[in-house]
């Protein structure tokens, strides 16, 4: 049985097994009411509904699991039909037969389970010879030289005529380190004609400029030369991945010689006409010099003045962010790496470098627990050092930590937590063995020390402070793994409850990742979850709650039913059980909030965050009429509207999750910084997504209610236009707001409105022609979306100068659009 087949068959087993734990629940809660039942001189008719209901439910699961059995089972099941004897008797065979069933699982599970063991075994004893015969320094920087495909280093080519400050404008960017300050007499010579510099991060060739008594001919000569062979090297990292060429701005002209080697010789796409020395070049000299360039057919953009240190380095920053522009993907963090002029950029990239090393530490950690499904022993030669490895040497890559020295020891310091004996380390525990999921949790760890160091030791080197020693000494990394498993304790539980058929089940799976909630948990029509189910994740636990159903249950006995829940779990006295909030759903596509509802959400009030949920079959009205009944009962930044279909409105959801779990769990910190991490890395790719998916769908409403107010304004009559136009924005702004979750009233409609300062009444208003009243409409709707974007973006934050600002600009992008043609 191959791994891919023998997956899948394990996975039909645990689905299959799963639904026998349901039938099972099914068949107590039966039990349970048939003893109240037996119990009551005048039985309820709604406690007689409930058991049919229940009976229903049982006899329909046992069926679909015997359906799924018999695909994978070859050996004869037994069977226990119906039988005459009444409701008791055929609830006891039908209970036969699940165990049976149960049986037959367990027994299929155990034949896969040896096989499964064998086959870990085999691959746990392949991977123990690997690691015997391996160099582990050469394997780390196999796997950083491989890392390093994905930040490769550009070769940029500074050119132009002598005395235009190629050099000084080398120094002011890259440093003077990089430079020497005799210049071009202690440079490493590659050729008679140029210069080159270079360091980890970048490669500069630098141009002898045209010297006097030099032929231009002979000069352009021998550019072409160079850069042909450069560009002709089947290896496009000796390549030219940009050009500066340099002409000297207060010199005031552009010769036949700059332009010929401007069109002709470099690459059009990888050059920057770079006027120096502008600190002493005046204002009409620049001027003349752009309009030359600009009718050589240079791009506006593409040309850039500045000045080298010792005019102030002005123009510096737009050069650097014009290079990042022009780059390959592939070669701008190290130009960004090696620039000098904007820091800042720089570590704001640093930051942004979390979501990968997070992804990498991840990736580790679940390749360590599949190494570790066969428990590893204590050893020099683990199988789990590898993995360490690869995942150190990708770290160092990110960070760019290209020290030989610092990469020994990394592979040393990863060597001695894997060997270290097991009396003296945490991560051992009771035996000299690892299982899953303590080689996960080890790994985890590991990583994020690494990510810690490495990072500190980048910004260090980018803020130009003395760098600090690596955290290569196992007895600090002891006392951070301790901490750090005592931080992985602290997990919210979330309750989430509302009426049947709200959808809760589905809201769960959408805000978890694939597997936590399987398919078969959620009904098609039919409420399965009976009692509560927990749904576990990394970052916390959900807990779905049986439906409230108004035909068989009042408010004030789904709310004892809750409530018995939470003061179970109060009883329990531990703090791991708690219920930390409460997501009370409502269905949107109801349109009407119940008094039923109303209750409940005063009942829960203090931990509730209300959700909306199908809001996607909302329309406008409906949406105006339900906030304005919620708005009366708990306050907005409590409401929420999603779509687990549509994906909208869940980043806004766990935002919120997130803040309301930290204050009720109130711990120290440091474990609420690692709760937040954790949180973060559990739904960094799934926030991505949503926040891409999000975004897209509101470009496409606003482009709708702009090509729709172009189409609205050709109407002939002056101002029968207005009120529809009005309408249209209206309508565009629930919409935009449903997309992000936000509970939008009137009062949140006409302060948006009111960012273009009413201006689409009066602007169209005031012209009375069609062809000049399309492209206002369609400007006027485009920037107050825009604006609404933004705004909801912000989680409501920005203030009536910046939404003005934002409405102005998307005005003004929309100018540049034929909403007629866009409109037919």
């Amino acid at each position: 049985m191959n791994k891919r087949v023998s997956e899948l068959y394990q996975a039909m087993l645990e689905e299959v097994h799963g639904q026998l734990k349901t039938a099972e629940s099914l068949f107590l809660r039966m039990s349970d009411l048939v003893l109240e039942l037996m119990h009551s001189e005048s039985p309820p008719e709604a406690k007689i509904r409930e058991l049919r209901k229940l009976d229903q439910q049982h006899r329909e699961l046992l069926s679909e699991i015997m359906r799924e059995l018999s695909l994978i089972y070859p050996g004869r099941i037994e069977l226990y039909p119906p039988a005459e004897g009444g409701f008791l008797k055929n609830l006891e065979r039908r209970n036969a037969q699940s165990e049976e069933l149960e049986r037959i699982v367990k027994t299929l599970q155990k034949e896969h389970g040896v096989l499964k063991e064998k086959l870990l075994q085999d691959k746990e004893k392949k991977r123990r010879v690997e690691m015997e015969n391996m160099d582990c320094k050469t394997e780390f920087e196999r796997n950083f030289n491989e890392a390093e495909r994905f930040c490769k280093r550009p070769n940029i080519l500074v050119a132009g005529y002598t005395g235009c400050g190629k050099t000084s404008l080398i120094r002011t960017i890259l440093g003077s380190e990089i430079v020497p300050a005799e210049g071009v007499g202690n440079s490493r010579p590659c050729r008679i004609e140029f210069d080159c510099y270079e360091n980890e991060e970048i490669r500069l060739w630098d141009s002898r400029g045209l010297e006097l008594g030099e032929k231009e001919a002979d000069f352009r000569e021998q550019m072409r030369e160079f850069v042909a062979e450069r560009q002709d090297d089947t290896n496009v990292e000796e390549h030219i991945h940009l050009v500066w060429y340099l002409i000297q701005g207060n010199g005031a002209r552009v010769t036949d010689c700059d332009l010929a080697l401007l069109r002709e010789i470099f690459t059009p796409d990888n050059v920057i006409a770079v006027l120096s020395k502008k600190d002493i070049t005046r204002p009409a000299q620049a001027e003349a010099i752009r309009k030359v360039l600009l009718d050589a057919g240079i791009p506006k953009e593409r040309i850039v003045e500045v000045s080298d240190a010792e005019g102030g380095g002005t123009g510096c920053h737009e050069l650097v962010a014009r290079s990042l522009q022009m780059l390959p993907e592939a070669y701008r963090d190290a130009f960004l790496a090696a620039q000098q002029i904007d820091r800042e950029a720089k570590a704001a990239k640093l930051a942004e470098k979390n979501e990968t090393a997070r992804t990498i530490i991840n990736d580790a950690a679940q390749e360590a627990a599949q190494v570790a499904e066969v428990p590893v022993e204590h050893s020099e030669n683990s199988p789990l050092i590898p993995i360490g490895i690869a995942m150190a040497a990708h770290l160092a890559s990110l960070y760019g930590l290209r020290e030989r020295k610092l990469h020994d020891e990394a592979v040393e310091f990863v060597k001695s937590v894997f060997a270290a004996s097991p009396e003296t380390v945490p991560w051992y525990e009771s035996s000299a063995v690892i299982g899953a999921e303590a080689a996960r949790r080890l790994v985890e760890t590991l990583g994020n020390w690494f990510h810690n160091n490495f990072e500190a030791y980048a910004l260090a080197k980018i803020k130009g402070l003395p760098k600090p020693s690596i955290g290569f000494d196992l007895e600090l990394f002891k006392e951070f793994y301790q901490l750090s498993k005592r931080r992985m304790k602290m997990k919210p539980n979330i309750l989430v409850c509302g009426k049947t058929g709200v959808g809760k089940t589905s809201l769960i799976q959408a805000v978890t990742h694939r597997g936590v909630v399987p398919d078969s948990a959620i009904g098609d029509g039919k409420p399965l979850t009976v009692g509560f189910q927990v749904y576990e994740t990394e970052i916390a636990n959900f807990v779905d709650s049986e439906g409230m159903n108004p035909g068989t249950q009042t408010v004030d006995e789904y709310a004892d039913f809750i409530l018995d829940e939470l003061l179970t779990r109060l009883d329990a006295d531990s703090e791991e059980r708690l219920i930390h909030n409460i997501w009370y759903c409502i269905d949107g596509s109801g349109a009407r909030i119940q008094d039923t509802d109303a209750k409940l959400i005063k009942t829960f009030s203090d931990k509730v965050i209300l959700v909306v949920t199908k809001c996607e079959l909302m329309r406008k009205e409906q949406v105006e009429s339900m906030m304005n009944t919620l708005l009366d009962l708990i306050d907005r930044d409590r409401i929420v509207l999603v779509s687990a279909e549509n994906r909208t409105g869940l980043k806004q959801l766990i935002a919120k999750a997130e803040s309301m779990s930290e204050a009720a769990m109130g711990h120290a910190a440091e474990e609420l910084d690692a709760f937040r991490k954790r949180w973060d890395d559990y739904y960094a790719n799934m926030r991505r997504v949503w926040t891409e998916s999000v975004s897209s769908e509101a470009d496409s409403y606003i482009n709708w209610a702009a090509g729709r107010a172009a189409a609205i304004a050709l109407v002939p009559l002056p101002l029968a236009d207005v009120a529809p136009l009005i309408a249209n924005e209206v309508y565009m702004l629930y919409k935009l707001a449903e997309l992000y979750g936000i509970a939008a009233d009137n009062t949140v409609i006409t302060m948006l409105l009111g960012c273009a300062g009413g201006s689409i009444a009066g602007k169209v208003g005031a012209s009375f022609l069609p062809f000049l009243k399309v492209p206002i409409a369609a400007a006027v709707t485009y920037g107050v979306g825009k604006a609404a974007k933004a705004y909801f973006e912000s989680d409501m934050t920005m203030n009536e100068e910046e939404l003005r600002r934002e409405f102005l600009a998307g005005e003004r992008e929309a100018k540049k659009k034929d909403w007629k043609q866009s409109d037919r």
